[in-house]
């Protein structure tokens, strides 16, 4: 009996023997973050305006006129030519919209051509339909041959 008051006891003191305690969580982000620091800062700062300028490059290229899409492209050019790293995303898409906007430029100078040469000949067609028509007016203006009977 002894021996198993002696193992109670030992279970019992076991039991209320607690376990170490985990360490304390840390503590929760702050809701709003602190601003980068300053190097960060710049670095975006140069990022929005490359963007900025790669948007409003974007807007240019959607016009119709060879004046809005040589200063899409020059843009777009200035653009491609920085060297800065944090741009170079920007950089790259710059280059690609670079290319779309050469040829936009190419095939709108093609239309421009061919809608001139389309005025070209119907100007010419229209003089030549007037030509017929005076020719058509003197030949019904001629007396008829004289071996013909009316």
């Amino acid at each position: 009996m002894r021996k198993l008051i002696e193992l109670s006891l030992v279970l019992l003191l076991a039991g209320c023997q607690s376990t170490p305690l985990p360490p304390p969580a840390p503590p929760p982000a702050p809701v709003c973050p602190e601003p980068p620091p300053a190097p960060e800062a710049a670095e975006l700062r140069a990022v929005l305006a490359t963007a900025e300028d790669l948007r409003k490059a974007l807007m240019l290229s959607q016009g119709r006129n060879g004046a809005e899409l040589a200063q899409a492209a020059a843009q777009l050019e200035a653009i491609a030519a920085t060297a800065e790293p944090q741009t170079d995303p920007v950089t790259a898409l710059a280059v690609l919209l670079s290319a779309r906007v050469a040829d936009q430029r190419r095939q709108q100078d093609a239309i421009d051509k061919l809608t001139a040469q389309l005025r070209d000949a119907q100007r010419r067609n229209e003089q030549l339909n007037e030509k017929l028509e005076a020719l058509k007016a003197i030949e019904q203006s001629l007396p008829g041959k004289p071996g013909r009977a009316p």
